[in-house]
């Protein structure tokens, strides 16, 4: 069972989405990097990070105190 709250479970999810999206940019280019698709094959990957670093952090914040 995955635990959704855990750090590790976060980047094991972006890891393997990282893989694919490389890979289905390489193979849908034909490694061609003048094709306009290649143009993004770091730039998502890096926007995933981001958001699942923003993620992680708000994940670990204990609750706030409604008093």
């Amino acid at each position: 069972m995955l635990d959704w709250r855990s750090r590790r479970t976060w980047h094991l999810l972006g890891s393997i989405a990282t893989v694919i999206w490389l890979t289905h940019v390489a193979l849908t280019t034909d490694f061609d990097p003048g094709h306009p698709l290649f143009d993004y094959i770091f730039i998502v990957p890096l926007a995933g990070w981001v958001m699942i670093l923003f993620l992680t952090r708000r994940l670990e914040r204990p609750p706030d105190d409604e008093n």
